[in-house]
């Protein structure tokens, strides 16, 4: 994992990523902020609210999918809640964290249920995340996040 993390932070200089020597580094405290405001977002059925924690230049990536943009992925959202009852729950516990100024990396799990016949949670899926975040003046945004099934 931690060969992978460095090699994303690699990309990201690659990139022309800027640290800045006054920003603050993230916490995991700041991942579960941002994530709590997405989980918020989809419970509330709001696309707006969601894509609020994503930077426009985003790339989204999930297992199995082609990525997408911040408009794709905007796009999708709004057309999922207009057509679908109201959404399962997310629950995300972020794990670890590698930040360096105004960027940084945070691996987490994400857990998705919905209530089975019987009106019980039973989870439905179980993600790992990785999440690029940089620091903007709005906060932290995130810019590029890879979600792949975790095995059970």
């Amino acid at each position: 994992m931690n060969k992978l993390v460095a090699m994303l932070f690699g990309a990201l200089a690659l990139m022309g990523a800027s640290f800045s020597a006054q920003a603050a580094d993230m916490t995991l405290k700041d991942a579960g902020t941002v994530f709590n405001q997405w989980i918020a977002g989809w419970q509330a059925k709001d696309a707006e609210k969601i894509m609020a924690v994503f930077d426009k230049t985003l790339v989204y990536s999930a297992q199995g999918e082609a990525d997408q943009n911040y408009t794709e992925l905007k796009k999708g959202y709004q057309e999922f809640f207009a057509t679908k009852p109201t959404p399962s729950k997310w629950k995300a516990t972020p794990k670890e964290i590698h930040a360096l100024g105004a960027m940084a990396v945070v691996i987490s799990i994400w857990e998705q249920t919905q209530k089975d016949d019987r009106g019980k949670d039973e989870e439905v899926a179980r993600l790992r995340s990785i999440d690029i975040f940089r620091q903007t003046k709005a906060g932290w945004k995130i810019v590029r996040t890879i979600n792949y099934s975790e095995p059970n």
